[in-house]
C-alpha cells in the first residue's frame, strides 16, 4: 500500500540519489581534469635525460613532468626561498625554506629548487621558471650570456606525490561514504517497504490512517517547531529535503530540557536551549526560545503523562546502559495510569 510515508520516503532518497550522482559526476571530472597528474603520480617519477629533456616544448603539456634527473655537476646560485612567518599582521621571524641550484646536464642548465643539499641526482616536478626566479637568476651580463642553455623551466624537488596521497585519501572516504549512504538511498528509491520508519509505521496499526493523521498535522501550522521538527497534537515530524522521519506522542519515554552553553575564548556568549523527545524509533531534539522550550516540555508530559520528565547523569546512564529496564518502568507507569483511569 503506497501512502503519504512511502511517497516522502521516495522523494527524500530519490533526491539523495541524484545528489550522489551529482557528487560521483563532479568527482569523475576532476579525475579526468587530473588524468595527467595521475598517470605521473603512478607511473613516475620517469628517467629522462637530455635528450627527453631537449624534446620539451611546452612543460604544461609535457606527457611526463614527474621526472629523474642526474647530472655530472651541481652549481649553486646563491638564490633562496625566504618564508615569512607572521602573527597578527607582525613578522615574527623568517627561515630559508629552499635554495635554487644549477644542474649541468650534458651541455645544459637545469634549474634546481631543493630544500636542502646539492645533489646531481634529483626528482622531482617540471613547472615553467617563475618570473621573479628569471628575474633574479639573469640579472647580470654574463648570465644573460649563457641563457641559451638553459631550460626555460626548473625542476621542484617538492613532495610530488603528496597531492596525491590527499586524493587519494579522500577518494577513499567518498566511496566509504557512497557505499555506507549512496547504496541505501538507491536501494531506498526502488522500494521503500524495508525503511525503518515504514516498519515503525506499520507497528502501530492501520498504516493508511496513520499517513492520512500525519499528512494532516505536517500541513497545519505546528504546536512546536525547531531542529526541523514539527510538534503537533499526536506526531513528531521531521520533513526537509533529504530528511523525513515520524514519530508518536504516545511513544514518548524521556523528554528533557537540553541548555548548551557558548562561549568564543573562553567567554561566556550565551545558551541555546532544545526540547528532547526521546521515544521509541528514536528521538527529536526540538531547537527553541527557553520559554518554548519549557512550554514544550509541558505540553509533552501533558500527551505522555507516563514518560519521564527531566534529567540526571543517573538517568542518562540507565537509559545508555539499561535500555530494556528504562523502558519497562516507562511501560509500568503507563500501565498504572491506565488503571487508574478505568477505576
Amino acid at each position: 500500500m503506497d501512502t503519504w510515508v512511502h511517497q516522502q520516503l521516495r522523494t527524500i532518497y530519490r533526491r539523495r540519489v541524484i545528489a550522489w550522482c551529482v557528487v560521483l559526476g563532479c568527482a569523475a571530472l576532476f579525475a579526468a581534469a587530473q588524468s595527467r597528474y595521475i598517470k605521473n603520480f603512478i607511473s613516475g617519477p620517469f628517467d629522462v635525460a637530455q635528450a627527453e629533456l631537449d624534446a620539451i616544448g611546452d612543460v604544461s603539456a609535457a606527457p611526463h613532468y614527474f621526472v629523474k634527473v642526474t647530472g655530472s655537476k651541481a652549481i649553486e646560485t646563491g638564490i633562496q626561498q625566504i618564508t615569512t612567518r607572521k602573527r597578527y599582521g607582525v613578522e615574527t621571524g623568517r627561515s630559508v625554506s629552499a635554495a635554487y641550484y644549477v644542474l649541468v646536464v650534458g651541455d645544459r642548465l637545469l634549474v634546481v629548487k631543493r630544500a636542502e643539499g646539492t645533489p646531481t641526482t634529483v626528482q622531482g616536478e617540471l613547472a615553467a621558471m617563475p618570473a621573479e626566479l628569471d628575474h633574479h637568476l639573469f640579472n647580470t651580463p654574463q648570465m644573460q650570456a649563457i641563457r641559451g642553455r638553459f631550460y626555460p623551466y626548473y625542476l621542484d624537488d617538492s613532495v610530488f606525490r603528496t597531492p596525491g596521497y590527499i586524493g587519494g585519501g579522500t577518494a577513499i572516504v567518498l566511496v566509504a561514504l557512497f557505499v555506507w549512504f549512496g547504496l541505501p538511498a538507491w536501494r531506498y528509491a526502488r522500494d521503500v517497504s524495508s525503511h525503518p520508519v515504514v516498519k515503525r509505521v506499520a507497528q502501530w496499526g492501520d498504516a493508511l490512517t496513520t499517513a492520512v493523521e500525519a499528512r494532516r498535522e505536517a500541513d497545519a501550522p505546528p504546536r512546536y517547531k525547531g531542529g526541523g521538527w514539527r510538534v503537533g497534537d499526536k506526531y513528531l515530524i521531521r520533513r526537509a529535503p533529504f530528511v523525513f522521519d515520524l514519530l508518536r506522542l504516545s511513544d514518548l519515554l524521556w523528554a528533557y530540557k537540553k541548555v548548551t552553553k557558548h562561549s568564543v575564548n573562553f567567554i561566556p556568549t550565551g545558551k541555546t536551549y532544545a526540547g528532547m523527545l526521546v521515544c521509541y524509533g528514536g528521538a527529536a531534539e526540538v531547537d527553541a526560545k527557553e520559554k518554548n522550550v519549557d512550554a514544550l516540555l509541558a505540553f509533552a508530559g501533558e500527551r505522555a503523562p507516563w514518560a519521564i520528565l527531566g534529567y540526571s547523569d543517573d538517568l542518562k546512564k540507565l537509559f545508555k546502559d539499561k535500555t530494556q529496564d528504562f523502558c519497562a518502568a516507562v511501560e509500568q507507569r503507563k500501565r498504572e495510569l491506565a488503571s487508574q483511569t478505568h477505576k
